[in-house]
């Protein structure tokens, strides 16, 4: 879709702005391009995306076309859809998300089925999440258990105050205790834990630039890079569950796709029990649990 409309010509339907806006964002390669100019318009007419089906033959407005044109032009140079949304969904929970701030994957929804699998059934359990960003983890536990309460820090002081709104308008905030560290010194008073759950950085520093320029070009590094082979951060993990791990307690991991092996291996010579590997969507092995010994 060109970026402006020549004098006298007819603004478009809903129906034929998301044709040409599709084939638009098709040129510059963009992923799923109707699924993304149905969103943008949605987005420009403040409803959703059933709503335009539901009104395919309606006129847009100009001031409706001056905010598409400019999210379209936006989305053209692989800016993420989810930053320009605002907000993204996270096991049917909308959640928001902004630039700068690492923007969650559907894959870490099954780090949190395997937390229901392994310990649903338990009424109540207190959870230390390393790497807050959105705070996703976090509060989807919390809104999942009623009983569940959790302690987060994050690096990023971005993530952590993003976090926070998100606990707040989810009605969890008096459940998740939130706070800006780049250590586990941030958790005091000897407290212990039931679970110690974490998506950590893994992505190796020289692969960054080689991935989708939505995330090489927009997203913040400190929360994909983890180190030259991805496997900084699951040593310092597997050292802090032994510390702030119940007799008993879980870890619970999301890896890289080839990192797996390496965590199952120093999970289990670290003396973690029941150490076990889920795939995600794609048949990668993605989610490494263990339980701390008695």
């Amino acid at each position: 879709m060109k970026t402006g409309r020549r004098k006298n010509s007819k603004p478009p339907k809903v129906l034929d702005a998301v044709k040409l806006s599709e084939e638009y964002l098709a040129r510059y390669d963009i992923e799923s391009p109707r699924l993304n100019a149905e969103y943008l318009l949605a987005k420009a007419r403040n409803c959703t995306r059933m709503d335009l089906y539901l009104d395919f033959d309606s006129i847009l407005g100009d001031g409706e076309m001056a905010v598409y044109r400019e999210d379209l032009l936006k989305r053209s140079q692989h800016y993420p859809l989810q930053y320009i949304l605002g907000e993204t969904e996270f096991f049917s929970i909308m959640f928001r998300v902004r630039e700068g701030v690492f923007i969650p994957r559907p894959e870490t929804e099954i780090l949190i089925e395997r937390v229901d699998a392994l310990l649903g059934e338990k009424s109540s359990v207190r959870f230390l999440e390393f790497g807050l960003g959105t705070g996703v983890i976090s509060a989807t536990l919390a809104m999942r258990h009623k009983n569940w309460r959790g302690v987060g820090f994050d690096i990023s002081r971005k993530a952590v105050e993003l976090a926070r709104e998100n606990f707040d308008s989810l009605g969890v905030s008096d459940r998740i205790q939130s706070f800006v560290a780049s250590t586990f010194d941030v958790v005091v008073n000897n407290q212990r834990f039931d679970l110690l759950i974490s998506n950590p950085p893994y992505i190796p520093t020289d692969e960054i630039d080689t991935l989708q320029k939505e995330v090489s070009c927009y997203e913040n590094r400190t929360a994909l890079d983890g180190g030259k082979e991805g496997k900084d951060f699951y040593p310092l993990l597997v050292n802090a569950g032994l510390y702030f791990l119940n007799p008993g307690g879980m870890l619970a991991v999301e890896t890289g796709d080839n990192l797996a092996s390496y965590v199952e291996s120093i999970f289990g010579k670290a003396g973690y029990k029941r150490v076990e590997t889920s795939k995600d969507y794609n048949d990668f092995k993605r989610i490494v649990t263990a339980f701390r010994p008695d």
